[in-house]
């Protein structure tokens, strides 16, 4: 399944047409669908006809070299048994002792009558050419059919060493030995082609050897035999053709005589010298003119009994020569149709891509803008009604964006006044929380102390209330709020006996820096009530603030006081960040929700604490001068 799976994926990824026309999609759509099936099919078709019509081929070739096979071995088993008689024949045998071993007037007379004998029997079967004794003292008598002269053109053909070399091979075999085909010619005459079958001459009685007997038979018997012409009823004569090699791929056989005696180096097993020719079956294939070029099939067969095999060379051209026909016909009867097709597909296609071009011209239109473009089509198929459709939903997009526009104006004007309304509300909250505060210090610090510091206090409270009150949403700067931070805790130190003591550094490059009022009076008042309480004295505010990459306001506000819990710091943590309005952390939350209305998410706000060991509030705001 996920081999399936792959192959539909990489088939769909493949026959992505995003970048082509639709004119393209039709045209490669209708040749998937259609042209390619039809392809598909008479290739396959073709295919299995070419491979069952080459098993055919193969079958009716072997069955071909069967009967060549049979055939040959058939008419060498006659020639052998006409040899065997003429080597046991009596009178041969005591014409042939006198020719071997009588007088002068023996040896002259018999002759003769050893060629008689031989004519008759060379007369028993057209196929054989000529009969040569040769004697134990090298002499020789002949009877030849094609020749009566003086010299035997047969015997005299081989040279001297190879006439002793095969009068030696003969003589140490009990069996007929097969003698490679020769041309014989004589005078100047035309060569005739014979293959020889010789056997040693023995005496039955003394088993003296008395010499060998060669046989001699025309070559085109062979060739009669494994060329048989077969006709065709439509093309006449199948180009094949046959020929027979030896043991060591020298030619005893062939249709073209002067290959001959030629050595197929494909099938040569033995030593051939430089002298010998020699060729490649496929040379020797290509030397035939019907041949030359063409796609050909080889089989063969060997006959053991002689050491010889035949090789069967068929023309696969000619005999597909229907098939390739009817699949050249298919092909072009099919090229016609898709050509016809096509043209009706392309008259067909720019019609519908006239109809197209427009709905996107005028869907660009409403791209850049325009929504009051409409579609207009003289047709009343599927696409005039997606233009009609079109046009109604851009006169509603234009209504929409005409009502969007008037909303978009009212939601900004009210959101305005909501924002102002949030401050105004968020810096209220924090003025009475002080007040209250502020105001219970100095009645207790009267009350217990008689001191004149009250005056002090006043007078500083009287500030404080000044700078807060007036113009709440005012930006004011740095200094001004350090000069503010400063009276108010002078105010909690002396409420709180000066327990703990204030280092504030601020970086002289940002006290000409805007900041919103009061954001850093939250902060410290809550390191004061609740990181200080519990003790009297020890302990200490640090308040730094200073540039940060030149972009941004860094006000870190640190004590040494009670710290808070882990679990309690994830709650308070999680209470700022929310939006709703809990009674728990009021002071630190105002900051946090003014920071995020005044500046957004550019703004970052972090609180870290280790339980017993303080808290730390990192503020971090955009730069503004």
């Amino acid at each position: 399944m996920k081999l399936f799976s792959n192959l539909g994926n990489n088939l769909k990824h493949r026959l992505r047409l995003k970048g082509y026309s639709l004119k393209v999609k039709l045209l490669i759509i209708f040749i998937i669908i259609s042209i390619l099936p039809i392809v598909f099919n008479q290739i396959v078709s073709y295919n299995l006809s070419q491979y069952y019509l080459e098993k055919k081929i193969t079958s009716l070739s072997e069955i071909n070299l069967f009967y060549i096979k049979r055939n040959i071995e058939t008419d060498l088993n006659n020639y052998k048994d006409t040899l065997y008689r003429v080597t046991a024949d009596n009178d041969c045998l005591t014409l042939e002792t006198m020719f071997n071993d009588g007088d002068d007037f023996e040896k002259a007379a018999s002759i003769n009558k050893i060629r008689d004998l031989f004519g008759a029997y060379t007369y028993s079967s057209s196929k054989i050419r000529a009969i040569t004794f040769v004697g134990t003292d090298g002499r020789n008598i002949y009877y030849d059919k094609g020749y009566q002269g003086i010299n035997n053109r047969i015997w005299d053909s081989y040279s001297d060493e190879n006439k002793t070399e095969i009068y030696s091979n003969i003589l140490k075999s009990n069996v007929p030995v097969m003698l490679s085909t020769t041309p014989n010619n004589y005078g100047g005459q035309k060569p005739e082609y014979m293959f020889h079958i010789a056997l040693r001459v023995r005496d039955i009685s003394t088993k003296e050897e008395m010499g060998i007997i060669i046989m001699s038979f025309d070559e085109q018997a062979l060739s009669d035999i494994s060329n048989v012409e077969t006709e065709n009823s439509d093309q006449g004569k199948t180009n094949m053709f046959s020929l027979i090699i030896d043991n060591n791929g020298r030619i005893i056989s062939f249709e073209d005589k002067k290959y001959i005696g030629t050595y197929i180096k494909d099938y040569t097993s033995g030593k051939v010298t430089a002298k010998d020719r020699t060729l490649t079956l496929n040379q020797l294939i290509d030397s035939v003119p019907t041949f030359t070029n063409r796609n050909i099939s080889v089989n063969t067969v060997p006959i053991d009994s002689v050491g010889w095999k035949v090789i069967h060379v068929v023309d696969k051209d000619k005999l597909f020569y229907e098939v390739n026909l009817v699949k050249y016909l298919t092909f072009a009867l099919l090229i016609v149709i898709i050509i016809i097709v096509m043209i009706v597909i392309i008259v067909f296609s720019n019609k519908f891509y006239a109809s197209v071009k427009t709905i996107v011209n005028g869907m660009n239109e409403v791209k850049k803008g325009n929504f009051n473009a409409k579609i207009e089509l003289d047709t009343e198929d599927e696409l005039a009604f997606i233009g009609e459709e079109f046009n109604e939903m851009s006169l509603k997009i234009n209504n929409l964006i005409e009502d969007t526009k008037k909303q978009s104006d009212y939601i900004i004007e009210i959101s305005n006044k909501r924002r102002y309304a949030e401050i105004k509300a968020i810096v209220g909250q924090i003025n009475p929380h002080f007040l209250y505060n502020t105001l219970d210090c100095i009645n207790w610090m009267a009350i217990k102390n008689e001191q004149y510091q009250v005056s002090d206090m006043i007078g500083n409270l009287a500030q404080i209330l000044r700078y807060g009150i007036v113009d709440i949403n005012k930006e004011v700067s740095v200094y001004d709020e350090i000069q503010w931070l400063k009276k108010y805790i002078y105010l909690q130190q002396i409420r709180f006996n000066n327990s703990f003591i204030l280092d504030l550094k601020v970086d002289d490059k940002v006290l000409g820096c805007r900041v919103h009022k009061l954001m850093l009076q939250p902060l410290v008042e809550n390191s004061i009530i609740h990181g200080f309480k519990g003790y009297d004295n020890g302990r200490e505010l640090k308040v730094s603030i200073n540039r940060l990459d030149n972009s941004f306001i860094e006000i870190i506000v640190n004590d040494n006081g009670n710290g808070i819990a882990k679990e309690k710091l994830e709650e308070t943590v999680n209470n700022i960040e929310s939006d709703e309005t809990k009674d728990k952390n009021i002071g630190v939350k105002n900051v946090y929700d003014r920071i995020k209305i005044y500046y957004g998410e550019a703004a970052k706000f972090n609180i870290s604490s280790v339980e017993g060991k303080g808290t730390t509030i990192t503020m971090i705001i955009p730069l503004i001068i």
